[in-house]
């Protein structure tokens, strides 16, 4: 009889309507975008000691991502830029983190190259096994919008 009810209202909460049903396939679509860049954003350090990353989503989800980068980088202060939006997701030391404009001084055009990056790259190089490559399954996991934001794909050693 338990079972039955448990049952019963699980079929009660499946949506029945068209927009209910493309509703929840949208908001699986924005957290697993959420999720992707949790994993595949790669901050590189400024000279003044920030940390950015820079990113695309088809989403605005800059917001989802402020508790997680929070939590991960504790007081160091960080950036990320969305630039199809001109926005950036700031935190700084004394600060929470906070949606800004793009400030000029971050533009496309001033992406920091470091020595962090080619050992990075070296590391990928060192650990990644070339008889093992799946590009069909990686391109699942991580489609290529994503790829020429990751410093060990954009240039192959």
């Amino acid at each position: 009889m338990i079972q039955m009810e448990l049952f019963e209202d699980n079929k009660q909460q499946k949506p029945k309507d068209k927009d209910d049903i493309d509703t929840m396939k949208m908001g699986n679509k924005v957290q697993v975008e959420i999720h992707r860049l949790m994993g595949l954003l790669r901050f590189n350090p400024a000279p003044d000691g920030t940390y950015i990353a820079r990113c695309a989503p088809d989403y605005f989800i800059l917001p989802a991502l402020a508790e997680h980068f929070s939590l991960r980088f504790g007081e160091t202060p960080w950036v990320i830029i969305d630039e199809k939006r001109s926005l950036c997701l700031c935190k700084t030391i004394d600060s929470p983190a906070r949606i800004i404009d793009l400030p000029p001084s971050f533009s496309t055009d001033n992406k920091n190259k470091d020595s962090w990056e080619d050992l990075w790259r070296l590391y990928h190089k060192s650990v990644n096994n070339e008889a093992r490559n799946n590009t069909r399954l990686q391109r699942q996991f991580m489609p290529a919008r994503y790829q020429k934001y990751l410093c060990e794909l954009s240039a192959k050693y």
